[in-house]
């Protein structure tokens, strides 16, 4: 499992980061989100030791879902050095997440 991720921390953890990270937002209740949380750690060889992945809880942590726009869960949001490069929505495959974090180093 990978620690949850806070609004109150959001900035000082994602917006502030030299690397990238990837920001799952998921709730415990959904088996989409679920699966997708199962992925994470079969990609996470492709990340760099400055790199990580955070959990955002969509029912507790609100307020940070308006504020990014977030429509629907699973999501992931990846950002690079503060900015965020890609957004995808729904479930994919361990191939198709890993291809994404593989395009998203590749627009740095």
């Amino acid at each position: 499992m990978y620690p949850p991720l806070t609004s109150a921390k959001f900035g000082e953890y994602v917006l502030k980061s030299k690397g990238m990270v990837v920001v799952n937002f998921w709730t415990p209740w959904s088996d989409e989100c679920r699966y997708m949380s199962s992925l994470m750690a079969d990609v996470q060889q492709l990340l760099d030791e400055q790199d990580s992945i955070v959990q955002v809880d969509w029912d507790r942590e609100r307020q940070l879902v308006r504020e990014l726009e977030i429509l629907g869960v699973p999501t992931l949001l990846i950002f690079v050095c503060g900015k965020e490069v890609a957004r995808y929505y729904g479930t994919m495959s361990e191939g198709e997440l890993g291809n994404c974090i593989v395009e998203a180093k590749r627009r740095t």
